[in-house]
């Protein structure tokens, strides 16, 4: 039987880590255990906007067990908002 000898020890252990990382990848890949999954089913209430509302006021309202910050925060997150304009008319998805 033929034996082999290191010679550059440095290569060796990339090779070795690579492998190693590889092996990694496919064992995750194959079964699937980088995506999440959640059992829990949100549910929520959709608003029409009306004249004179604003975020604060619609929070307060739907969301009065909530920090009115919050409650701001998740609305904005929840509808994809990127500043604080609203207009008559609009709908809202609000959690329930």
């Amino acid at each position: 039987m033929k034996g082999y000898r290191i010679t550059s020890r440095t290569r060796f252990i990339a090779f070795v880590a690579a492998v190693i990382i590889l092996f990694t990848m496919m064992f995750n890949l194959i079964f699937a255990l980088s995506t999440a999954h959640s059992e829990s089913v949100e549910q929520f209430t959709t608003i029409g906007v009306s004249s004179g509302d604003s975020l604060w006021s619609i929070a307060e309202t739907y969301m009065p067990d909530t920090d009115t910050r919050e409650a701001v925060y998740i609305i904005k997150k929840i509808n994809n908002l990127d500043n604080d304009y609203i207009y008559a008319g609009m709908m809202l998805d609000i959690p329930a």
